[in-house]
């Protein structure tokens, strides 16, 4: 028999989610990284991409995450996200028009343009048609 580990994903304003999961996908800031149970303690950031989880009964559920946190324990995942969406919630078409913005300023940035937040505005655009699209890793 498997083991399982307890996936909890919070944001501010939304109600938690939760899962027993087989494994779940991050999407942290050094990149993609692998939770199962009995996974070292680890506290990390998240950057805007997308959460995979595998649960017990093997089936994927694909989350976008805008960033934010995770604290991993051996048998505990904790998602501390700035926001999260499920694939499945995903207004997918909304979600392209926000990318094409995005791409837009970036293509012919304007002199009050913020790159940073054009850049990140696509980061979000473009894990939320991911997880639309349940594309995983």
């Amino acid at each position: 028999m498997s083991q399982t580990i307890r996936v909890e994903i919070c944001a501010p304003e939304k109600l938690k989610t939760e899962f027993e999961a087989q494994e779940v996908l991050c999407p942290g800031e050094d990149g993609i990284f692998s939770v199962r149970y009995g996974h070292t303690p680890l506290l990390t950031t998240l950057v805007p991409g997308v959460l995979l989880i595998q649960d017990k009964a093997g089936e994927e559920h694909f989350f976008a995450t805008s960033g934010g946190f995770a604290e991993i324990e051996p048998e505990k995942a904790l998602i501390l996200a700035d926001s999260y969406e499920a694939g499945t919630d995903v207004d997918e078409e909304r979600a392209k028009q926000a990318r094409e913005r995005a791409e837009q300023r970036l293509r012919k940035p304007e002199p009050e343009t913020d790159v940073q937040r054009a850049e990140l505005a696509l980061y979000r655009a473009a894990a939320r048609i991911k997880a639309a699209g349940r594309v995983g890793y």
